[in-house]
């Protein structure tokens, strides 16, 4: 937490333990963002994913998705479904590891992954590039990726925090 009580989300290398867990073979582009965990947060990784993704203001909610559907063509499942997180099909699930995976028409596989490591949370992303098109389309999502992802996880750390 800094001095404000806010939590601070600050990017990190994707690492070797991370990416072996994955399954996403060869990603063109890999990035990650940690937070702290707060004393006394229990929750799970999945719990944490949900928290970042399905717990965002609505507003913010639906422009993440309409950029994922429409700007990167992803095809999101069912968003209220248990056996996804805002449309990622759920791969892996345990305590303190959860892999989100889903398809892109315009670009190819792209995974979320959030992992509980000493007393933080990782949130990598991961991008395999299947389609002609896929590296410009994402040149022009990553910067907003780059804003939204450490905004949505320091405020998933606050929300437990304020609870």
């Amino acid at each position: 937490m800094n001095r404000t009580g806010s939590a601070r989300a600050r990017r990190v290398e994707v690492s070797q333990e991370i990416r072996a867990l994955d399954t996403l073979s060869e990603p063109h582009y890999a990035s990650a963002w940690e937070v702290a965990i707060g004393e006394g947060d229990t929750r799970t990784a999945e719990q944490w994913a949900r928290a970042t993704f399905e717990d965002a203001p609505g507003a913010l909610r639906a422009f993440i998705v309409a950029g994922w559907t429409v700007g990167l063509g992803l095809s999101l499942g069912p968003r209220g479904s248990p056996e996804h997180v805002l449309g990622w099909r759920i791969l892996t699930a345990a305590e303190d590891l959860i892999i989100l995976s889903v398809q892109s028409v315009l670009l190819g596989s792209a995974h979320l992954v959030f992992g509980l490591e000493d007393s933080r949370v990782l949130l990598a992303s991961l991008v395999r590039y299947e389609k002609r098109i896929a590296r410009p389309i994402w040149s022009v999502a990553q910067p907003v990726h780059h804003q939204i992802v450490p905004y949505l996880l320091r405020r998933a750390a606050s929300h437990f925090a304020r609870t």
